[in-house]
């Protein structure tokens, strides 16, 4: 009897050292993810969907983001966007969402934020908080390349027809351009835009991103010419709901690491062979 119950204890105890030895590896806080050491807590962020880090993007502006032949969003923004996932210890999630509406789907709570070269304006800072910048995008004017308007620069756009993406920084800017007696199109994507110069009379200018901008004239086989200088350069952030402090400080952490260790850089050059926080 006495020997029986030292073998039921002795089985109990080893039992209960296997199940200490299975719980992971030890001093890792579950939901934290580690890179290099570093990482946010994805525990304390508040997210739409637990575990995921749900960005919203157009999937309509090539290089930055848009879907590949197997109908999968690539691109510029979904490369950082995923990063900054793995760094949050999240899983990434894109969800292509028309850009015009883009704001609003935030703010009802459908994803926890914007990676799709969305600049800061102050109008924009009274509904989201925005993350430092990840993205400088220079306006430039596209014409085609027949050039029958005789436009050159900004000062000509009075009275003229422009074209511009819906909901962007490039309609305020082209209203003050054009005056009264000019007009300014909006259009769903820059592609749709830049397809119109291929009928003179339809609009005289284009107002885009140089980048999306010059792949579409590549890519589409555009009549189409990029003239001037750039109009202005826009500071893109990372805009996420108004009081997600929690959330905002990660990415804003994500970034700086990104930076510090050369990913951000990697990823700049892959599509444009440049830094694009860089100016020049």
């Amino acid at each position: 009897m006495r020997k029986g119950l030292v073998g039921m204890i002795s089985m109990m105890l080893t039992f209960s050292l296997l199940l200490a030895g299975c719980g992971g590896n030890q001093g890792e806080t579950p939901g934290t993810n580690a890179v290099d050491g570093k990482g946010a807590d994805a525990s304390k962020l508040k997210t739409v969907q637990e575990g995921k880090f749900m960005f919203a993007l157009s999937g309509m502006a090539k290089p930055y983001n848009y879907t590949d032949g197997d109908n999968k969003l690539i691109g510029f923004d979904v490369d950082v966007a995923m990063e900054i996932s793995k760094r949050l210890g999240l899983e990434g999630v894109a969800v292509q969402t028309p850009w015009g509406s883009i704001l609003q789907g935030l703010n009802a709570g459908k994803y926890d934020a914007i990676i799709g070269g969305m600049s800061i304006t102050e109008e924009r800072q009274k509904q989201v908080d925005f993350s430092k910048p990840y993205l400088l995008q220079q306006a430039v004017m596209f014409v085609n390349e027949k050039n029958s308007s005789g436009i050159k620069s900004k000062d000509d756009l009075k009275g003229k027809t422009v074209g511009v993406v819906t909901a962007s920084t490039y309609k305020d800017f082209a209203l003050e351009l054009v005056g009264p007696d000019g007009k300014v199109k909006e259009y769903e994507t820059d592609l749709f835009a830049l397809q119109e110069l291929k009928n003179e009379g339809r609009i005289d200018v284009v107002i885009t991103d140089l980048g999306v901008g010059m792949d579409a004239v590549k890519n589409g086989k555009l009549p189409a010419i990029a003239i001037g200088d750039p109009l202005f350069v826009d500071e893109c952030g990372i805009p996420v709901q108004k009081g997600n402090q929690e959330l905002l400080d990660a990415i804003n952490k994500a970034l700086d690491e990104m930076k510090e260790d050369g990913t951000y850089l990697e990823i700049s050059k892959k599509w444009f062979n440049k830094d694009m926080l860089s100016k020049s």
